[in-house]
């Protein structure tokens, strides 16, 4: 099963998008953890699935960082020319 992401809803850019955007620095996107309990977990774990992001492992003690892959690139282009 394929899983879809939308990057714009009605003309705004979303979370999983600025969360690529992120993962193409060169310290990747990360998960951020909000008040009442909000995180970008699910977000990230979609576009992994999607096969938007890629997760390696950093620093010594194992914490993790998602960087953005080429089908990911593309999204982002491609999203980029929609606005």
């Amino acid at each position: 099963m394929k899983t879809t992401v939308n990057f714009m809803f009605q003309g705004r850019k979303t979370n999983a998008f600025y969360l690529l955007q992120s993962g193409l620095t060169t310290e990747g996107a990360t998960v951020t953890r909000r008040k009442k309990g909000y995180t970008d977990y699910q977000d990230i774990q979609r576009l992994v699935h999607a096969g938007y992001l890629e997760p390696r492992n950093t620093g010594p003690r194992g914490g993790t960082r998602y960087f953005t892959t080429q089908a990911g690139i593309e999204a982002v282009n491609s999203t980029m020319g929609q606005s």
